[in-house]
């Protein structure tokens, strides 16, 4: 992340302190799901919490359709089932999403979880179960890392020493992680400053 967008960033998270809760969480939303917003990942995950004391849980689930049906974005509570005040939620493109649960070497890690290749629906349902009894990391696939990049941390296997902020461990193909880590970190840079502007 270059000197800019660590600031832009860095503004941007000190101006949402001063929010609401109910504006936090949306702001929150629409920088670090950007990349998901603007179609070039198929899912986001991101965990909402800030005081102790507030449900965000709740929050998300009375605004949620709310916010992305209009962005024809769906979304999965993962801590569904795990008494919590936060909300760990993966926003996703069904679409693109649809698209990476059928890619030959996503499904061969997948299919060792146990994971239903045959019905989206089902499969998501699968790895909401998983996270009621810990972090499953093959939710890298749903999260649109290479599948090598999934394996290679699974089999804990030694991971490529990157000089830039990276969204996951590669083992695969450095450059091509490079550029995708740029593209989020500028989709993330670019909905920071327009919510910035409209101050």
């Amino acid at each position: 992340m270059n000197n800019k967008n660590y600031e832009t960033i860095k503004v941007f998270m000190e101006y949402i302190k001063t929010l609401s809760t109910q504006e936090f969480m949306k702001c929150m939303f629409l920088c670090f799901c950007a990349p998901t917003i603007k179609g070039i990942k198929s899912a986001s995950l991101i965990n909402f919490r800030r005081h102790k004391h507030e449900d965000m849980h709740s929050l998300w689930k009375k605004h949620a359709d709310e916010w992305l049906m209009p962005l024809k974005l769906n979304y999965l509570m993962l801590n569904e089932k795990i008494k919590s005040k936060n909300a760990l939620v993966l926003i996703y493109r069904r679409e693109l999403l649809t698209k990476i649960l059928r890619c030959n070497k996503a499904c061969d890690i997948l299919c060792e979880y146990g994971y239903p290749l045959n019905d989206i629906d089902a499969c998501l349902e699968c790895l909401r179960e998983k996270f009621s009894f810990g972090f499953p990391h093959e939710i890298g696939i749903f999260l649109d890392y290479p599948p090598e990049d999934v394996r290679g941390f699974i089999e804990k296997k030694c991971a490529k020493n990157l000089d830039c902020p990276c969204y996951w461990k590669v083992y695969g193909n450095e450059k091509k992680a490079k550029e995708l880590f740029m593209k989020y970190k500028r989709a993330e840079c670019e909905a920071a400053q327009e919510i910035l502007m409209s101050r």
